[in-house]
């Protein structure tokens, strides 16, 4: 057994670091421009790039859980992994919750949900927009979340790279 994660799994960590960085960005851009061809274009954009992601997790999913994965990192007490355990459920919830909120939320806010200009795919929901209004409160409030997910993450990363010295990034590090 080795402890690298399989090179699958490392290649998606990264790819879908980038997705989730360009699917936030989109997500504040589109809220800061006047309505209008360039907001519609963004919010597709957003939710192309979100039904990219819940493809990509499911996939990353599905690794994960096929194995082998590497040993708990050594060193690190019950409480750290009790921690870094909590932070990867917390991902992989928000990252399956989040574009499925989207899609239903812009079905019922009767958006059509057109996957990078190719395909239009099916409505979750009937036209609602009460529902709308509320699925979409949650779903910023689960990003906020993820941005946070992030941030404890990348948090965990430093300390490890800077203060321990103990070349845990190498686990995950796609080359």
């Amino acid at each position: 057994m080795t402890d690298r994660y399989p090179r699958a799994l490392r290649l998606l960590h990264w790819l879908m670091a980038a997705l989730i960085l360009v699917t936030l960005l989109l997500g504040v851009a589109m809220s800061r421009v006047p309505p209008g061809s360039l907001m519609n274009q963004l919010f597709d954009l957003h939710r192309s790039f979100g039904l990219l992601a819940l493809g990509l997790i499911i996939l990353r999913l599905w690794l994960r859980f096929r194995g082998p994965l590497p040993p708990p990192a050594p060193g690190m007490t019950p409480l750290q992994h009790r921690v870094v355990h909590a932070v990867h459920l917390g991902f992989y919830a928000a990252l399956v919750a989040l574009p499925v909120l989207g899609w239903v939320g812009s079905s019922a806010y009767g958006a059509p949900v057109i996957f990078f200009g190719l395909t239009t795919l099916p409505s979750l929901a009937a036209e609602n927009k009460p529902l709308a209004e509320g699925l979409f409160s949650v779903h910023v409030v689960l990003g906020f979340t993820l941005i946070g997910l992030i941030g404890a993450h990348v948090a965990g990363v430093i300390y490890h790279q800077v203060f321990l010295k103990d070349g845990l990034m190498r686990r995950m590090w796609p080359l």
